[in-house]
C-alpha cells in the first residue's frame, strides 16, 4: 500500500464573530493552497572560556506558533470580505419611483451618481430647475441605468453643466453586501475533509482555531479568477490539546 499524500478535499470555515462566538461553515470551498508549517527556535549557550570558545554548551529548541496559509479561488461575498477584513449583510431595496431628484450636472461630459441605480429603461423624464421648462432626454442627458448615473451630452444643451430635475423609476435589488476594511483580522475554524488518492483513505484536518489576516491584494480586474490569500496562526483553543491535528482512517 502506497504511503504517499496527494490530497482532494473539501475545505470548510467557521468564522468567528466579535464576541467569540461561532458563525457557523461556509463551504464546500475550492482550496488552491492550505499550508502548515510547525516551525521551532534553537536557543544555544556558546562557550567563551579559553579551550571550547565558540562551541555550544547547551541547546535547547522550543516550538513556535503554528503557521497557517490558505488561498482560495472560490469567491463569493464570505470569502471576499475574509480576504478585505470586511463583514457581509444582506440587501433588499424594493422597487419604486424618484421624483423631481435635484441633480447638478458638471460640464465636460462628466457623471454624477443619481441616489438610486438599477433604474428602469421606461418613465425617465427630466426639467431645468430653474424654470421646470422640458429638456430632451434623448439629446441633452446621458443615463447609465444599471450604475444610476447621468451626464449631460456633449452636443447638448446642457454641456456647460445645469441644475435639473430627474423623475425616474427604479427596480428591486437583492444583493450581499461586503464592506471591507472593518476588522484587524479573522478569526476562524477551518476543517478539510478529503480523501488521500495514494491510498483511497478518508482524510481531516482540524485547525479549531486560526488568526488570520490577508497577505495578497485582491484584484477585482485580474485577467484569471481572482484568488484570495491568508496567512496566519493556528490558536491552541480553549478545551484542546494540539493547534491542529490531521488523521487519515479507512472507514
Amino acid at each position: 500500500m502506497s504511503n504517499g499524500l496527494l490530497l482532494a478535499g473539501n475545505v470548510f470555515i467557521n468564522r468567528f464573530d466579535d464576541t467569540g462566538a461561532k458563525t457557523g461553515f461556509i463551504g464546500p470551498i475550492n482550496v488552491t493552497k492550505l499550508a502548515v508549517n510547525t516551525p521551532s527556535e534553537e536557543k544555544t549557550r556558546i562557550s567563551k572560556q579559553k579551550q571550547s570558545r565558540g562551541q555550544a554548551l547547551d541547546t535547547v529548541v522550543t516550538a513556535k506558533p503554528t503557521e497557517l496559509e490558505i488561498a482560495m479561488d472560490d469567491a463569493p461575498a464570505d470569502i471576499l470580505a475574509m480576504a478585505l477584513l470586511g463583514e457581509v449583510s444582506t440587501v433588499n431595496i424594493g422597487s419604486g419611483n424618484s421624483s423631481d431628484e435635484t441633480v447638478n450636472l458638471p460640464a465636460h461630459g462628466r457623471w454624477v451618481k443619481l441616489l438610486k441605480s438599477n433604474l428602469g429603461a421606461e418613465g425617465l423624464s427630466a426639467k431645468l430647475a430653474s424654470d421646470d421648462s422640458v429638456i430632451d432626454v434623448v439629446a441633452d442627458i446621458e443615463v447609465n441605468y444599471a450604475a444610476g448615473l447621468v451626464r449631460a451630452t456633449p452636443s447638448g444643451t446642457l454641456a456647460a453643466g445645469a441644475s435639473i430635475k430627474l423623475s425616474y423609476d427604479f427596480n428591486a435589488t437583492a444583493a450581499n453586501l461586503m464592506r471591507g476594511g472593518l476588522k484587524p483580522q479573522v478569526v476562524c475554524e477551518i476543517l478539510l475533509e478529503g480523501t488521500n488518492l495514494t491510498n483511497g483513505k478518508a482524510a481531516t484536518l482540524s485547525i479549531p482555531k486560526a488568526s488570520l489576516a490577508p497577505s495578497a491584494a485582491v484584484d477585482f480586474m485580474a485577467d484569471e479568477f481572482v484568488s484570495t490569500a491568508l496567512k496566519g496562526t493556528a490558536v491552541l483553543a480553549a478545551g484542546e490539546t494540539a493547534p491542529f491535528s490531521y488523521s487519515e482512517h479507512s472507514a
